[in-house]
């Protein structure tokens, strides 16, 4: 289905240091195009769901000579609504004036900045788009969890136009909940997908309602839904709630780049890791991320960038 058009605009000033074209290169989504004046600027665009309602809009966003990072909505959405999601998007609703901070404690985080300089980790749009992620994405690689997502963001979802750059948001719950099959999905996926769409539809994945939650209540919540289990939550809790000083403790290749990035003997047990992490607070997310993105396929984060 096409989404009409409708554009607006908003500002955002990042508090601290930040570049939106690492955020786009995390995701794969920049786009050249010619500005006036003859020189060129980059784009990031970006085609999600909004919170709660489960509308699709579309956003072309800019970084000006001043930093601050401009944004066209392209859909019939409240402009601040839009506004809102897409600073917790880019990370952008987060204080960052302390993140040069913690490179002058750690000499590993000071590597880690100057190779991704003004990095913020791209936070999934929404509880459902990341849980969904986490049901698709089981026991394949991502490559394949990738090229399914897109192909059911194509034939399922709203494809919505940027001055010429087709995007598709991904599927409104409404469309998986009688889902029967689909191409790719295999065992109880389709199932899940199903329980998932309700579970949205009921406001059970309401991504501010979550976020607001204490975090043993909000990860147990998460686990509730079916297929999501402990590793799943704390993906969401971490990239679709930006828990942003909190640590992933279910993740082998994390711990892998940890242990290669600081030259241990062996990767570190979970004592081990959160001692490490003191030095990395109150940015313990944001570390783990740019630690996960040293690796080869990049931190495991997939957003809806279909197009062309």
């Amino acid at each position: 289905m096409k989404t009409q058009a409708k554009m607006q605009a908003f500002e955002i000033s990042p508090l601290g240091p930040y570049s939106l074209q690492e955020s786009a290169l995390f995701i794969d989504g920049w786009h050249q195009a010619p500005a006036d004046g003859g020189t060129s600027h980059g784009h990031l665009h970006l085609a999600f769901l909004t919170d709660r309602e489960h509308r699709p809009v579309a956003v072309c966003l800019r970084q000006n000579d001043a930093g601050a990072v401009v944004g066209d909505v392209y859909g019939t959405v409240a402009t601040t609504k839009v506004k809102n999601q897409v600073a917790r998007i880019l990370s952008l609703d987060v204080d960052g004036r302390g993140w040069p901070e913690v490179a002058r404690r750690d000499r590993v985080v000071a590597l880690l900045q100057r190779r991704f300089p003004g990095f913020r980790p791209v936070n999934w749009s929404d509880a459902y788009e990341a849980a969904a992620w986490c049901l698709i994405s089981t026991r394949i690689n991502m490559r394949q969890a990738q090229a399914i997502k897109d192909r059911m963001c194509r034939e399922l979802g709203d494809e919505i136009d940027i001055h010429g750059d087709r995007l598709w948001a991904f599927p409104e719950p409404s469309r998986l909940t009688s889902l029967e099959s689909y191409r790719g999905l295999f065992g109880r996926k389709v199932e899940y997908l199903n329980r998932l769409a309700r579970a949205a539809i009921e406001g059970d994945l309401d991504t501010e309602m979550l976020r607001a939650l204490p975090r043993e209540e909000c990860l147990e919540r998460l686990q509730r839904l079916a297929g999501i289990g402990e590793f799943g939550s704390q993906l969401v809790r971490l990239r679709a709630l930006s828990a942003v000083d909190e640590l992933p403790t279910r993740e082998p290749r994390l711990l892998g780049a940890i242990r290669t990035e600081y030259g241990l003997d062996s990767v570190p047990n979970l004592v081990e890791l959160e001692a490490l992490a003191e030095n990395w607070r109150p940015y313990r997310m944001w570390v783990a991320v740019c630690l996960r993105r040293t690796l080869a396929g990049g931190a495991g984060m997939m957003h809806s960038r279909a197009s062309g």
